[in-house]
């Protein structure tokens, strides 16, 4: 069955008001993702260090900010859980800081699960966008966040060193794609508009 194409605007009206102010960032955006990505990809060891000290400084930050949120609200209900939660976020940041070579592998299972769940959320929303031109790079982008998620799953624990800069790198470049294709599907126009 052949799909009619349209202008991406007959599925969103509210972006023909819009379609000079995004068209720039969505191009801008997805070439910057598309550097970083390859940036990745080409040193993955450093990218995975990279990410784990990183996710290890913000839950040490998000602990500090629940512990001190729960002495200022001491004695109001749910500050004691506040206080826990604080806690658990800042001692995970601290393991992750005191032990990168194993929050590593921890990071990589995490990072698989949700490479999974956004690899199946963009195959769905692929499917929403068909009537759209550029709609198989979703797709694609998709398809491959849940085979590199599996292949990295399957190596696992020797695959942790480099898979989260890996994985970071290819779903970069993906999604920097899908990003500047989809602004090259918002600059397009229909013929009768090209006319007009």
């Amino acid at each position: 069955m052949k799909v009619e194409r349209v202008h991406i605007t007959e599925i969103w009206p509210d972006l023909s008001h819009a379609e000079s102010l995004i068209r720039r960032p969505l191009l801008a955006t997805g070439i910057l993702m598309i550097i970083l990505g390859v940036i990745a990809i080409l040193l993955p060891f450093v990218a995975t260090l990279t990410m784990t000290l990183f996710v290890g400084i913000l839950l040490v930050v998000a602990g500090v900010t629940h512990i001190a949120h729960s002495f200022e609200t001491h004695g109001s209900k749910g500050w004691l859980l506040r206080l826990i939660g604080g806690i658990l976020y800042a001692l995970a940041g601290i393991f992750l800081l005191a032990a990168p070579a194993r929050g590593m592998v921890t990071l990589t299972v995490v990072l698989v699960v949700l490479f999974l769940l956004v690899g199946i959320d963009k195959i769905v929303l692929s499917f929403h966008l068909r009537r759209v031109s550029q709609w198989g790079w979703q797709l694609l982008s998709g398809l491959i966040s849940i085979a590199v998620a599996i292949m990295i799953w399957l190596g696992l624990p020797e695959t942790a060193v480099w898979a989260i800069g890996l994985l970071v790198g290819i779903e970069l470049i993906f999604n920097g794609v899908s990003m500047a294709a989809f602004g090259l599907a918002v600059r397009e126009r229909r013929p009768a508009e090209r006319t007009a």
